[in-house]
């Protein structure tokens, strides 16, 4: 695992990208494609990935508004 995944206590650390698909729908989704969910709002997606990085500061980041994400790629 590449070291920029690993927490100073060595746990693994999920990072997370949010944004919405082309539908509309918000998005997060683990940058490793392991986990993920679509959302009806941002602050929903936001919490979800809140919860799945244990509170880790700097674990999630926002996509460009002109970025579409998907669950699957």
């Amino acid at each position: 695992m590449p070291s920029s995944h690993i927490s100073p206590d060595g746990n693994a650390l999920h990072r997370f990208v949010v944004g919405r698909d082309g539908e509309g729908h918000w998005i997060a989704r683990d940058e490793e494609g392991l986990t993920g969910g679509v959302f009806a709002d941002r602050s929903s997606a936001v919490r979800f990935a809140t919860m799945e990085t244990g509170h880790k500061a700097g674990a999630i980041r926002f996509a460009p508004a002109s970025v579409r994400l998907s669950l699957f790629n």
